[in-house]
């Protein structure tokens, strides 16, 4: 069971294992652990939520 929760409730989700796995193991593949931060651009980033429209 996964739960994601929110302040308005709760998601209870019932996923195979093996899915979560399969996941977990292609997204590292693609990001490795602890290369997260040197892949996000946080100026552009920051300039994108902070611009008007």
């Amino acid at each position: 069971m996964v739960a994601l929760g929110s302040r308005a409730g709760t998601a209870l989700l019932e996923v195979p294992v093996q899915d979560v796995k399969a996941f977990l193991e292609s997204t590292e593949a693609l990001v490795p652990r602890g290369t997260e931060a040197g892949r996000i651009d946080w100026d552009a980033e920051l300039a994108y939520l902070l611009s008007p429209g």
